[in-house]
């Protein structure tokens, strides 16, 4: 994680959010958290997208 996630992820987490795993993209780590079961994900620079295209196995 970048420092500029691990920064968002410190505030997110007092709003319930777990981090579920980081994933190594083209434009930098992408860290996908969620809350409860709604998925989201963090940017390399620490912008939360509350509304991911991603795809989990076994779903």
């Amino acid at each position: 994680m970048t420092a500029e996630q691990k920064m968002s992820f410190y505030r997110l987490q007092a709003w319930g959010y777990r981090l579920l795993f980081v994933r190594s993209m083209p434009r930098g780590p992408l860290a996908v958290i969620a809350q409860d079961q709604e998925l989201a994900a963090l940017t390399a620079d620490g912008e939360l997208d509350t509304n991911p295209q991603i795809v989990l196995r076994g779903q």
